[in-house]
């Protein structure tokens, strides 16, 4: 069952969104002359869910559809990365420029917790992440910022002939009342 979730959701996750709601300016003497630059600062937050059969399908986790809010109002998508290390590279590919974050993750390996008796699975993973300005491109580019991240997942195991949990690493979560919720948030300040 650990092949839905575990480093699915967080691996990565765990680092989203940036971006920048208010503005501050400052100013800048050089001689008698004085140019202003205005540096845009603000939260990001990045959202999205994705429900059903969706929620349980792709190799390394569900891709789920995202939307950006803040200075970069945008789309975006989050697909887990492969493996199980706690320490991520995401790049979040948007219209407008690509943002890359650096992502831990500490719980990202660990498996869902299961309810033996119902069959309910589910797990959450928090993240913390940093912009890599100098790789992201676009309106992303030279931004600098932190945040934290959480992924959700719950579904339900299918059962055994014999009534138990399937609770092997090959077993398919059902579909029916599966979710998986991606949020994060933290200030950006992009490059003026």
């Amino acid at each position: 069952m650990n092949k839905i979730l575990p480093a699915a959701g967080l691996a990565a996750l765990v680092l989203a969104a940036t971006a920048c709601s208010s503005s501050s300016s400052s100013t800048h003497a050089t001689g008698s002359s004085s140019a202003t630059h205005a540096a845009t600062t603000g939260t990001e937050s990045m959202t999205g869910q994705v429900t059903g059969a969706a929620a349980v399908t792709g190799t390394n986790g569900p891709t789920v559809p995202l939307t950006l809010t803040g200075p970069v109002a945008t789309t975006s998508a989050f697909t887990p990365p492969g493996g199980t290390s706690t320490h991520s590279v995401v790049t979040f590919k948007t219209p407008d420029g690509n943002l890359v974050v650096a992502a831990v993750a500490p719980g990202a390996n660990q498996n869902p917790a299961l309810n033996a008796k119902t069959c309910a699975m589910a797990q959450t993973i928090h993240a913390t992440y940093v912009v890599n300005g100098a790789k992201s491109t676009g309106k992303f580019a030279g931004a600098t910022g932190k945040g934290t991240a959480t992924f959700s997942f719950a579904a339900t195991a299918p059962k055994l002939a014999s009534g138990k949990c399937n609770d092997s690493e090959n077993a398919q979560p059902l579909a029916k009342g599966a979710i998986v919720i991606f949020t994060a948030s933290g200030p950006l300040t992009l490059k003026s």
